[in-house]
């Protein structure tokens, strides 16, 4: 991964309620505007001075306050990028989100990017995806990502020498994929938090993944903490909305036994200074906020 694609927050805020952590109500509810984009700055600053990583800036629309999340309204894979069709929240007909993905398909557009769009009945969001090698490994439940999505999504990559393969989330508190599982290409390593998912998620990576791809189970200690910027509560740290390249791992935080094993697979971790937690409050990190090249070829 060489490339990426960013939304400045220039409208970022917490408005809505249609996952746990966005509680708008709340007394830690809302983020900080000149906070949001300190961190946020860090954030890219990182990407393109340390990790040395390409960033293609679109523009927030005024609204759609979650725009700043760039990973979610599609994946962009190859020469092609497959436009997220968003679930709608309960009581609703529409995502309020679904507006985010005419700024994706108009940029790609005019890049010459294949451009494919799902059944109405086919959800799928970006975040529930990542990618391991040439393999895809998608979240669904419930909500979000459901099965129809996985069926389509397989029906346009396995021709392309794609394998698919799908774990069940189980819970609304771990909504998307890619907030609590990552892969370390470097070190062909996949980290993931357990409760997230079905009791045989393990398996089915193990079986389906090549054997020497490791697998390591994250800890409820190297994944929760009582968070300092939300009055202490005890909540995902967001440790493994990671972003990881030539050895160096960008995580909003990072447990101290996470990072010996981390470093034991030779990777090093950055976490910036105040991390994430504006983001947070909206039930995002670093790997949210940004959409990656999926380079397979």
């Amino acid at each position: 991964m060489n490339e990426l694609i960013v939304i400045p927050p220039t409208y970022f805020d917490v408005v809505d309620t249609y996952n746990t952590r966005m509680r708008p109500d709340h007394p830690h509810g809302r983020p900080d505007r000149m906070r949001t984009m300190a961190q946020w700055s860090r954030m890219i600053g990182v990407l393109n001075l340390q990790m040395d990583i390409e960033s293609h800036w679109l523009l927030a629309r005024p609204g759609l306050a979650d725009m700043a999340f760039a990973c979610d309204p599609g994946l962009w894979i190859d020469d092609l990028f497959i436009a997220s069709n968003f679930w709608p929240p309960a009581g609703r007909t529409a995502s309020p989100r679904q507006a985010e993905v005419e700024t994706f398909t108009d940029w790609f557009g005019q890049k010459g990017v294949r451009i494919a769009t799902l059944p109405s009945d086919a959800y799928f969001e970006g975040g529930d995806c990542v990618m391991v090698g040439k393999s895809l490994v998608i979240g669904y439940g419930e909500n979000r990502t459901n099965i129809r999505g996985v069926e389509e999504i397989t029906k346009l990559l396995e021709p392309r020498g794609i394998e698919v393969i799908p774990i069940r989330r189980i819970t609304e508190e771990f909504y998307h994929l890619n907030s609590v599982f990552t892969y370390f290409p470097s070190a062909d390593l996949i980290a993931f938090y357990p409760p997230a998912f079905s009791a045989d998620a393990f398996n089915t990576l193990s079986v389906r993944l090549p054997l020497n791809t490791r697998i390591l189970e994250v800890t409820e200690s190297e994944a929760m903490r009582h968070h300092p910027d939300f009055g202490g509560e005890y909540l995902y740290s967001y440790t493994l909305n990671a972003i990881e390249r030539n050895g160096m791992v960008l995580m909003p935080y990072c447990a101290p036994s996470f990072g010996k094993i981390l470093e034991h697979h030779g990777l090093k971790v950055i976490v910036p200074p105040d991390g994430s937690s504006e983001f947070e409050r909206s039930g995002g990190s670093y790997r949210c906020l940004t959409m990656f090249h999926n380079v397979t070829r």
